[in-house]
């Protein structure tokens, strides 16, 4: 039945595709619509403005450029929509290059530029490619870094405009779970993923968290509003901490700040309504906003269900207002929120529903999350900048589950959680360019945790609700300093270095971490770069505060209280060759060493932290645990990749890694995350269509060939006894799923109109509906094992207009 709600909606997109042309066909005239394309030019060291510097329009019949002002400014007129490319220079500075910006009639195209200060006057550096993908944004990074653009958030098939969903398709970089977002990265847990907005830590941005988890089903990151954003997925610089396996550092873009413009969408994600203009068209001001609804539970209060007891509620909203002054610097204020609630009710279920729960419970469950930031660049000179940061954030969980009498129906309060961490954090960062060959980048960060918790469970044996977490108002702070020196002595070579350190001052755990990378041109094609890198963090909040029952005096104490940092070595080579203009090839090979990760110690146990992190029902709550866990990380990673030209662009990418860990026992075992391979093939071509170039239809696709996910057999003849799932615990992770395979396929097609560009799209999941397993699991009534299958055949549609 849910095949044919999705086939019947499948059916309406691609009807709707085809009236949303023929209707555009009847109506559009013939006519070549324009747009502006304007922006900065800044140092990409010091921030500071660049005077002079040539933007040429390319690839255009007429001559089209712009000079910049004292400010750095500049503008293009009358540029024809499509994608289009400029070429940047300017005296003392290497040639840049951007490709492939999206120009629609709607909106303006406001670009800050960076650009980076030659050594000395060497010959001409041929580009080969669009804006350099193998390097960050981040200028300071050395290795295992992409650098994203929103758009790719759209543009590949399954993405669903989600970030981490986008880079699951890079090298190194997997997911486990259809139904969330969580990655794993090089065989690391996802706990170990760093979120970063606007140069802040902020807690997991996505809807439906578990408590301590760093992804979910739903991202609250919005496609719309994000810059240009750089991932990293290992030997990071020393600004980065408290993370071991990979970093998203998120910005938010500006808004226009010379005419107001809107957006409004509709698709998987939400009903959705952005804005964005000046404030003060004479300072430069601008603001930017967008809000999103969920779009099921419209559908639910419509009437249209999806097979599913459950109903789905979500809402956020993210913005930024940036206020530039004449001498003061510069003045942001951003922020990111959402709510979600999400209701298993066994007590309300249809025959016809599908169940995520067991029988005869209800089950609710509330998140929260909310970060916001002010900030202020001050510009000491021209060389010098520094930027401090004051910003609050936090994550509130409410969940509860009720019992069913199958007596008469009525609820008993089984478990409940009800939990707050907040965060409050001030950074202060000073950049400065020595001369062209030298630059000094160093911070501080000062975080207060505020931890409040209630969390219990009643329990049949003692006759009494029993608490895991019984938290008043806790607090503990955490600092973080780092310093970096980047060495450039000639145009061909780079060196990155620092130190990064850290202390959690509940318990006094710190650790000193030094970060080394280089980066040689071998020739004007042609790059190998090596780094080194030692990483900590600390353990999630709920950990240090997790409760220990002791039945003989009815009391708890806090076994996890001295737990200190897990830690990590990176070491990692890279080689990359433009082999052709728009086409790069990378190979890139690691080696992680993991230890003082906490493991059980008062048990025959083989839990270790390092397989906590993607779990359905969140992170496990373990008591007495010690750091002498220890494991690696090892593989090698290949990319071959066709930037967007010529119509069309794919990306290739497999990894072949190994993940091993040892436990408290000292048995080496595969970690949850160890699947051993993932590839993955990604392409798309798109077609400009109309007299004057003025609509466009593209068609991606997407095709995904990974390991089985690791699991450990249920011990079935025990289980039957004990009424419930029983692991054989000394066979952890040793058994694997069949190989994950998965094809996706999405059809979209946008036209452009004198004030307003819209555009269509149909997706396909999983098209050849294959049965993926997600995992085993014991049913209690049929005393059998069962399995749980991946996301199947799905369908869905957007549309998004812009004026």
């Amino acid at each position: 039945m849910v095949k044919n709600i999705h086939a019947n909606w499948f059916m309406k997109g691609v009807f709707l595709i085809s009236f949303f042309i023929f209707c555009n066909n009847l109506f559009l005239q013939a006519q070549t619509y324009t747009q502006t394309i304007r922006g900065k030019v800044i140092d990409v060291d010091s921030k500071s403005p660049v005077f002079g510097a040539n933007i040429i329009l390319l690839n255009s019949d007429t001559l089209i450029g712009a000079v910049t002002d004292v400010d750095g400014k500049f503008r293009l007129e009358k540029i024809p929509v499509g994608r289009r490319a400029i070429k940047i220079t300017s005296l003392g500075y290497e040639e840049s290059f951007i490709s492939n910006i999206i120009v629609s009639s709607a909106k303006e195209i406001v670009l800050t530029i960076e650009l980076r200060e030659k050594i000395y006057q060497t010959e001409t550096v041929e580009i080969v490619s669009e804006t350099d993908k193998t390097k960050a944004n981040n200028d300071l990074v050395t290795v295992s870094s992409r650098n994203f653009q929103a758009e790719e958030t759209n543009r590949y098939a399954g993405s669903r405009g989600d970030p981490s969903k986008m880079v699951a398709n890079y090298a190194g970089v997997s997911s486990g779970n259809d139904a969330r977002n969580d990655i794993i990265v090089r065989g690391n847990s996802p706990l170990g993923v760093l979120w970063r907005l606007e140069g802040v830590d902020i807690p997991n941005p996505n809807h439906f968290s578990a408590q301590g988890a760093t992804g979910g089903p739903i991202s609250m990151l919005n496609n719309n509003v994000l810059g240009n954003s750089d991932f990293l997925t290992g030997a990071f610089p020393a600004e980065y901490g408290n993370k071991t396996a990979a970093v998203f550092d998120l910005k938010l873009r500006n808004g226009n700040n010379e005419k107001t413009e809107f957006t409004g969408q509709l698709g998987i994600n939400g009903i959705e309504l952005g804005a964005e203009g000046p404030i003060s068209k004479k300072q430069g001001s601008s603001y930017l906003v967008n809000y999103r609804y969920s779009t099921l539970e419209v559908f639910n209060q419509l009437g249209i269900r999806f097979g599913v007891s459950a109903s789905p509620a979500y809402q956020d909203v993210c913005y930024k207002v940036n206020l530039p002054t004449l001498k003061s610097g510069i003045f942001t204020l951003w922020g990111i929120g959402g709510t979600s609630k999400l209701s298993l009710l066994d007590s309300e279920l249809k025959p016809e529903d599908w169940s995520y729960i067991s029988k005869g419970e209800d089950l609710v469950f509330k998140t929260s999350m909310a970060a916001a930031g002010a900030s202020h660049t001050y510009f000491f000179n021209e060389k010098t900048v520094g930027k401090f940061t004051l910003s609050a954030s936090g994550t509130l969980l409410d969940a509860f589950i009720d019992t069913i009498s199958s007596v008469d129906k009525s609820k008993f309060l089984d478990r409940k959680n009800k939990s707050t961490e907040a965060n409050f954090i001030g950074n202060y960062t000073l950049t400065k360019k020595l001369n062209a060959k030298h630059l000094i980048k160093s911070g501080i960060t000062f975080q207060t945790i505020y931890f409040d918790a209630n969390s219990y469970e009643y329990s049949n044996e003692y006759n009494q609700y029993l608490y895991s977490l019984n938290v008043k108002g806790a607090t503990a702070n955490l600092v973080q300093g780092f310093i970096h020196w980047q060495f450039r002595p000639t145009d061909k070579v780079t060196i990155n270095s620092g130190l990064h350190y850290q202390n959690f001052l509940l318990n006094n755990s710190q650790a000193l971490e030094p970060r080394l990378g280089a980066r040689f041109q071998l020739s004007k094609k042609q790059n190998f770069n090596i780094a080194y890198g030692m990483h900590s963090q600390m353990q999630p909040t709920i950990y240090y505060f997790y409760d220990t029952y002791i039945p003989t005096t009815n009391n708890y104490y806090k076994s996890n209280r001295n737990l200190g940092l897990s830690k990590s070595h990176h070491a990692v080579m890279s080689y990359d060759y433009n082999f052709f203009k728009n086409y790069r090839f990378k190979l890139e090979t690691y080696y992680q060493y993991l230890y003082d990760f906490p493991v059980q110690q008062n048990w025959n146990s083989s839990f270790s932290m390092i397989n906590v992190g993607n779990a359905l029902e969140g992170i496990p709550l373990v008591d007495t645990l010690v750091n002498i866990g220890a494991g690696e990380n090892y593989g090698v990673e290949f990319t071959i990749e066709k930037f967007f030209s010529n119509h069309f662009y794919f990306l290739l990418t497999a990894s072949i890694y190994d993940s091993k860990y040892k436990d408290q026992k000292g048995v080496l075992r595969n970690t949850s995350y160890n699947g051993n391979f993932v590839a993955n093939a990604l392409a798309g071509y798109e077609l400009q269509l109309g007299k004057n170039k003025n609509k466009a239809m593209a068609l991606d696709f997407k095709y995904t060939q990974a390991g089985g996910n690791r699991y450990t057999p249920i011990d079935i003849e025990k289980s039957k006894l004990l009424g419930k799932a029983v692991y054989n615990d000394d066979e952890a992770f040793s058994k694997k799923q069949k190989d994950y395979s998965r094809f996706d396929v999405k059809l979209s097609y946008k036209t452009n109109r004198r004030k307003t560009a819209q555009s269509i799209f149909v997706v396909v999941e999983n098209i050849f509906n294959t049965q993926n397993i997600l995992r085993e699991s014991y049913n209690a009534d049929s005393q059998m094992i069962q399995k749980e299958y991946q996301l199947g055949l799905f369908y869905y549609f957007g549309y998004r207009i812009e004026f």
